[in-house]
């Protein structure tokens, strides 16, 4: 069982539904599994699926340039 070692938490990505699937898309082409938590209007937040600590620092890099990124766009 995998018990406490997988929490899911919804992300708030500071905006809209649109912004928040650039977002996800950006993650997704770093390699990171992310979904969105929500329908409208909370569907601007992701849900992340974080286990060991390696997950925790590749997503804790790649969340800030995905924001970045998806500013841009």
């Amino acid at each position: 069982m995998l018990g406490d070692v997988y929490k899911r938490q919804a992300v708030d990505c500071g905006k809209d539904g649109n912004f928040t699937r650039k977002v996800l898309a950006e993650l997704v082409g770093m390699g990171i599994f992310v979904r969105m938590a929500f329908v409208a209007p909370q569907d601007r937040c992701l849900r992340v699926s974080i286990g060991i600590p390696e997950d925790i620092e590749l997503f804790a890099k790649a969340f800030p340039l995905a924001l970045e990124n998806a500013r841009k766009k």
